[in-house]
C-alpha cells in the first residue's frame, strides 16, 4: 500500500510539472546556459517533445501593470511628465536576438507595430526594445488598456507573448510626480534584466527615468494686471531647461479665468512664442509673443494666459504657467437682432393682444424683456415672461366700436438692439348678453318732467271727453 501512494504521488507530480512547462512560452529565459545565473531555468524531460520549454522569452519593462497613463489627444505621458515609451528586454538560449523582431498591439486594435531595437549590437539586435507611440496609432483611451508584445524570431515565427494593463486618464494640465514610483521603475528595471543586459544597458535605462529640471513663468503682463485689447498685446516670459534639451514655449488665451488646458480640443489655441534666448533661435529660456487686435480669444473681463514650455529630447516634459488678467475695449459691444411677433387672441370681451419676443438667430425666447407700446394710442407697459411673452387687454372702448385695431410695440433686452414694430387687426364689436329682456313699447312713451305737465295732460283728457258728449266747458276753471 505505501508503495502504490508513492507511485502515485510521483506520477501526479510529475503530470503537474508538465502542465506548468506547457504554459511557459512567455516567460522570461536567460540569453545563455550560465548555471550560475540566480534563476537558472527548467528543463523539461526529453521523452516528452510537447513539454519542451520555450527557448525565447519577451518582457515589458516600462510601463508595468497598473501604472497610470496620462493622455492628451494622441499624446501619453506617464505621470512624472516623461512621454510614454513601451519598453522592454528578450532572452533566448542561444544568445543572440539580431534574427528577431519585436512589435506591440494596444487593445487588440491591429496590425502589430514595429518596435525599435536598442541592444549593444545594434538597431537589430532586440535584447533591449522600445516603442513609442504617435499620432498614426495611438489606441489607449480612459479606463483599463492592455499593451501586448510579441518576439517573433527564424523568419516571423512567433515565439513569445507579454501584455500589461495600464490605466487611462484624461491630461488636467498638471504631472503628479512621484519620486517613489521612479525608484521602483528603475529598479524594477534593473533587477529583473539582470540577467540578461550588460551592466552599462542597465546603467543607461536607468538614467532615461531621470527628470530634466524644467520650468516656466510668465514675467508680463503680471497676474491681476488690466489690459486693453484694442491694442496689440506684448507676451514675455523665461523657461529653465537642460542645455541639451530640445524645448520650445507655446502660448494658450482665453476667455477664461482658469487654466487652458492643452488637450487635443483647444489644441489649435496653443501658439509658438518667439525665442529671445542668448544661445540664437532655439533658445526659449526667454521668450516672448504678440497678440494683435481681433487676432485673439481675449473678451471683455477676467481672462487667461498659459504658456507651455513643451520638451521633446531626449526625454519629454511639460510645464505650465498662467496668469489672469482683467481686459477691456474701448469699442461698443455689438448687440444682437431680436425678433417681435404681435398676435390677437381671443373673441367678445376676451379678445386681447399677445407679444412674442426671440433671439433672431437662435429663435430661444428672450425672458424679461421691456415691452412698451399702445393699442388705437391706448398705452401699455410690461415686461415678457420666461416665454418671452406679453400680453395686453384690448380696451373696451375699441372693442365695443369696433374699429380698426392699431397696435405698436417697442422691445428691448440687455446685448439686443431695440426693436419696434406695428400691425393692424379688423375690429369686431362685443356681442350683446342673450339673456338681456328686450325693450317694451310702453318704456319708450313720453314720459311728464313735472307736475304742470301731468295737469295739462288730464284737462286735454277730459276737455276731450266733454266735447264727444256735445257739452263744450272751457278747463280749467276760472
Amino acid at each position: 500500500m505505501i508503495y502504490q501512494i508513492s507511485i502515485v504521488l510521483v506520477f501526479s507530480t510529475f503530470i503537474f510539472l508538465g502542465g506548468l512547462l506547457s504554459g511557459a512560452t512567455a516567460q522570461i529565459l536567460p540569453q545563455n546556459n550560465n548555471q550560475n545565473l540566480d534563476s537558472p531555468s527548467i528543463t523539461a524531460p526529453s521523452s516528452t517533445p510537447s513539454m519542451v520549454k520555450n527557448p525565447y522569452g519577451i518582457k515589458v519593462t516600462n510601463p508595468t501593470s497598473g501604472d497610470k497613463v496620462l493622455i492628451n489627444g494622441t499624446d501619453y505621458f506617464d505621470v512624472t511628465g516623461k512621454r510614454l515609451s513601451v519598453e522592454g528586454f528578450s532572452t533566448s538560449t542561444n544568445g543572440n536576438l539580431t534574427n528577431c523582431d519585436v512589435s506591440i498591439v494596444t487593445n487588440s486594435i491591429f496590425p502589430y507595430q514595429s518596435a525599435n531595437g536598442t541592444g549593444p549590437l545594434g538597431v537589430k539586435d532586440f535584447s533591449k526594445w522600445n516603442y513609442k507611440f504617435n499620432s498614426n496609432y495611438a489606441n489607449l483611451h480612459d479606463g483599463s488598456n492592455k499593451i501586448t508584445s510579441k518576439l517573433a524570431c527564424e523568419g516571423g515565427t512567433t515565439k513569445a507573448y507579454f501584455s500589461v494593463n495600464v490605466t487611462g486618464t484624461r491630461f488636467n494640465g498638471t504631472f503628479p510626480a512621484s519620486s517613489t514610483s521612479l525608484a521602483l521603475a528603475s529598479g524594477n528595471i534593473a533587477g529583473t534584466s539582470q540577467n540578461n543586459l550588460s551592466s552599462s544597458a542597465i546603467d543607461s535605462a536607468s538614467e532615461d527615468l531621470a527628470l530634466p529640471v524644467t520650468g516656466i513663468e510668465i514675467k508680463s503682463p503680471s497676474n491681476g494686471e488690466t489690459i486693453n485689447i484694442d491694442k496689440p498685446i506684448n507676451i514675455n516670459g523665461s523657461s529653465e531647461y537642460p542645455n541639451n534639451y530640445d524645448c520650445e514655449v507655446l502660448l494658450a488665451n482665453g476667455n477664461t479665468a482658469g487654466l487652458i488646458a492643452p488637450t487635443s480640443a483647444n489644441q489649435s489655441n496653443f501658439k509658438k512664442t518667439n525665442p529671445v534666448g542668448i544661445n540664437g533661435t532655439s533658445d526659449y529660456r526667454s521668450w516672448s509673443i504678440v497678440l494683435e487686435p481681433g487676432l485673439n480669444n481675449l473678451k471683455n473681463g477676467s481672462q487667461s494666459l498659459t504658456a507651455k514650455l513643451q520638451c521633446y529630447s531626449p526625454l519629454s516634459s511639460v510645464k505650465i504657467a498662467k496668469v489672469n488678467i482683467v481686459t477691456n475695449t474701448s469699442k461698443p459691444l455689438e448687440l444682437k437682432s431680436m425678433d417681435v411677433s404681435i398676435d390677437k387672441t381671443g373673441q367678445g370681451s376676451n379678445q386681447k393682444i399677445v407679444i412674442g419676443v426671440n433671439d433672431a438667430i437662435t429663435n430661444d425666447p428672450l425672458a424679461n424683456s421691456a415691452i412698451t407700446g399702445s393699442i388705437n394710442e391706448d398705452p401699455f407697459s410690461g415686461t415678457t415672461d420666461s416665454l418671452g411673452k406679453f400680453s395686453a387687454a384690448i380696451p373696451i372702448s375699441v372693442k365695443d366700436s369696433g374699429a380698426t385695431i392699431d397696435v405698436s410695440v417697442s422691445a428691448s433686452a440687455d446685448g439686443y438692439k431695440i426693436k419696434k414694430t406695428s400691425t393692424t387687426f379688423e375690429g369686431s364689436p362685443a356681442v350683446t348678453d342673450e339673456t338681456t329682456p328686450p325693450t317694451s313699447d310702453t318704456d319708450n312713451r313720453d314720459t311728464p318732467n313735472n307736475e304742470e305737465d301731468l295737469a295739462d295732460k288730464i284737462f286735454d283728457d277730459v276737455q276731450k271727453q266733454l266735447s264727444e258728449q256735445g257739452i263744450n266747458i272751457p278747463l280749467p276753471f276760472g
